[in-house]
């Protein structure tokens, strides 16, 4: 095998592992979030994760916000519970309000392109592999606020009960 075939090989391999990587890497939303066009008409309240000051992380959908607590229908081993926390107890949270985008389709897309791309091949593959990463970890990251993003005050706009949970409502019915 000569040089330039083992060069080949080498990029076929490495180019085969970072696609293999990125869809694994690819996390998935849950089910009950929207896609993106019709956002405005879900029924759930957004999925969050928190990752608590003292205490276990939660996860689930987001049912109430006050200001002061958090209520989650938390998700735990195939269960469902709901859960308090208390804003002052939080020290970071992630929301997902959509369906994240995934582009991962074009990094062998425009990768596979620039084959017609004769010498300049060199240059503008790396470049493409590049841009292409950016978009689809641009695209994973749609539709999601931190708390550098948004406040506990405006989180409720994001909750199953935006005004909070009704009088007549009990939480552990709340499924």
């Amino acid at each position: 095998m000569t040089p330039k075939q083992k060069r080949i090989v080498k990029t076929k391999v490495f180019l085969r592992g970072l696609i293999l990587v990125i869809g694994i890497s690819s996390c998935s939303a849950p089910e009950y979030l929207p896609k993106s066009k019709i956002i405005d008409e879900n029924q759930y309240g957004s999925y969050i994760t928190i990752q608590q000051i003292k205490g276990p992380f939660i996860h689930g959908e987001l049912l109430s916000s006050d200001g002061v607590q958090l209520i989650v229908l938390a998700e735990k081993k195939g269960t469902k519970k709901t859960v308090q926390v208390p804003v002052n107890q939080i020290k970071h949270f992630e929301l997902r309000y959509a369906q994240p985008k995934h582009y991962g389709w074009t990094i062998p897309l425009f990768t596979g392109v620039t084959l017609g791309h004769g010498v300049f091949l060199f240059i503008t593959a790396p470049l493409n592999i590049i841009g292409t990463i950016i978009v689809t970890v641009s695209g994973e990251d749609a539709y999601k606020y931190t708390e550098e993003d948004i406040t506990f005050d405006k989180i409720k706009m994001f909750a199953r009960f935006p005004q909070g949970i009704p009088s007549n409502i009990d939480l552990s019915s709340i499924k």
